[in-house]
């Protein structure tokens, strides 16, 4: 391993910055672009709804697997070049994508562009705390954080255009000329460490962590559509489950295994590592549950839904950006209680939700929700990693990576299956106001009547205020619904701004001044 480089010795850092984000941002989009394209993918490459979700699953499957070898392969080839290779195979791979001919030239393509991109989040942090020295991070993790909120943003925007008025291979080809761009500065601009060192590759690491987490995301990736008692879900997160257990004992005895589990004796990085995944999760319920309210309830495009979006996710950047700055001064706590307390207002303000609720009301709600998440999250994982030296970095990275990769599957089954039975339960419930007699019932009587009365027969009338109650009780349901899931989405929020008065940075950092975690033994 080759000593640490100074600030000083690197050259164009906030170019390099640039390239990262580059790179990052890529990877993000594409798990947000692809969905909105799957209803004309499934008619181009002939397939049906079900054979077309793996187009989705592929990659997060792959991804999810590849995510902990970065640290092994890092050390084996290099941070930078790692990052190079990475950028070129994703880049190769949407290219491959744009041009596929069937379903399984398909997943085929995505299976090569998710073993780039599984690796460039990861890289990219690596390589962010190896470049920039503690005193630096928080603006610039604040900066790059920009590439995590906009992306998502921008998914549904860019593939609604693409889908409405071009080609929905576009969201492919878009990948080219910026990875071509990011890969060639990579290479003449990306700073080279000299990080290689000669280690042999734990296989029980890698045999247990890729089956693991292979069959725990397989699991969490059927519920929405099979439920938690389907075979092709619960020996699934079974099966995981044991084996990502055995994976944490066996590479506790390892001298030097694919997964640093060690690192997360550090307080501050263990705690970081929960607290961004909690509000990650949080995130995630409102980038879930209001493209579906604005598709469903007020009949928005994709392209309009992302419209819509946008300029919370620009004035997040600007926040963002505020908070990794002010992070040195203030400490990451503060940021984070503050951050949390609005992202709690507003996330509880989401959950009271009706058919009629004003446009103009979700837009202050959805920005001021954005700005809380966005003066939270980078903070707090910027303060999680600042302690840890060079030959931890890319351990930590990855494994705190995992995580929230695991963590990001559970919370998508848990809040999309939530949000769909208690669509049914709340279905049933409405449904059964409209018994004979009872008020509802009245009310259906006299919409059939008034029916008739403009010249439909008694049939015609019944099956007209039948279909007209059932759309009337669907939308109803499905707004009760979300609201249900915004409140599962506000008691997590206040978990995580609990967690935060427990994440004391500034004292933390004080008793270890002038130190760094290395390597544990």
């Amino acid at each position: 391993m080759g000593k640490e480089d100074s600030f000083e010795e690197i050259k164009f850092p906030y170019l390099q910055l640039a390239i990262l984000i580059i790179g990052t941002f890529m990877a993000v989009l594409d798990n947000s672009i692809v969905n909105v394209a799957i209803p004309k993918m499934e008619t181009a490459l002939n397939s049906n709804t079900n054979q077309i979700q793996w187009v989705i699953t592929a990659y997060m499957l792959v991804s999810g697997i590849t995510i902990p070898m970065t640290s092994w392969l890092s050390d084996k080839f290099g941070s930078k070049q790692l990052f190079t290779y990475s950028l070129i195979f994703f880049t190769i791979g949407s290219t491959l994508c744009g041009m596929a001919w069937n379903l399984p030239s398909m997943i085929l393509f995505r299976i090569i562009q998710a073993l780039g991109g599984g690796f460039l989040m990861p890289l990219a942090n690596t390589l962010l705390y190896k470049i920039f020295p503690p005193e630096k991070r928080g603006g610039v993790m604040g900066i790059f954080g920009l590439a995590v909120m906009l992306a998502p943003a921008f998914g549904p925007l860019l593939s609604g255009y693409f889908v409405q008025y071009a080609s929905w291979r576009l969201i492919f080809y878009m990948n080219l000329p910026l990875g071509v761009v990011g890969a060639f500065l990579s290479i003449f601009v990306l700073h080279d460490f000299n990080d290689k060192s000669a280690s042999k590759l734990d296989g029980w690491g890698l045999a247990l962590s890729s089956i693991g987490l292979f069959s725990l995301l397989y699991g969490f990736t059927n519920v929405s559509s099979n439920g938690w008692h389907s075979t092709l879900v619960y020996p699934y997160l079974i099966a995981g489950a044991l084996l990502l257990i055995i994976l944490v004992v066996v590479e506790l005895k390892v001298d030097k295994p694919l997964i640093q589990f060690r690192v997360l004796q550090d307080y501050l990085l263990s705690m970081s590592v929960v607290i961004t995944s909690l509000v990650q999760r949080t995130m995630f319920v409102s980038l879930f549950l209001l493209p579906l309210y604005f598709e469903n309830i007020l009949e928005y495009t994709p392209e309009k839904t992302g419209i819509f979006m946008t300029p919370a996710a620009l004035i997040s950047a600007v926040f963002m950006v505020a908070g990794g700055l002010l992070l040195n001064r203030v400490g990451a706590r503060l940021l984070a209680v503050v951050g949390l307390t609005i992202t709690l207002i507003t996330t509880y303000g989401f959950s009271f939700l009706d058919v009629n609720t004003p446009s103009s009301h979700l837009q202050v709600l959805y920005i001021f929700r954005t700005i809380g998440v966005s003066l939270a999250l980078m903070p707090v994982m910027a303060a999680g990693m600042n302690r840890l030296s060079n030959d931890l970095i890319s351990q930590a990275s990855g494994l705190s990576n995992t995580i929230r990769q695991v963590a990001s599957s559970l919370g998508t089954a848990i809040f999309t299956y939530y949000e769909a039975h208690r669509t049914l339960i709340h279905e049933s419930e409405m449904a059964s106001q409209y018994n004979p007699g009872s008020p509802k019932g009245v009310q259906l009587n006299g919409l059939e009547l008034n029916l008739m009365q403009h010249g439909m027969s008694a049939a015609q009338a019944h099956v007209t205020a039948l279909e007209t109650i059932i759309g009337i009780i669907d939308q109803n349901s499905f707004v009760a619904a979300i609201n249900d899931t915004f409140m599962v989405g506000t008691i997590l929020t206040a978990i995580s701004l609990i967690l935060t008065f427990f994440f004391n940075d500034k004292k933390y950092s004080k008793e270890r001044e002038g130190s760094h975690i290395t390597m544990m033994e």
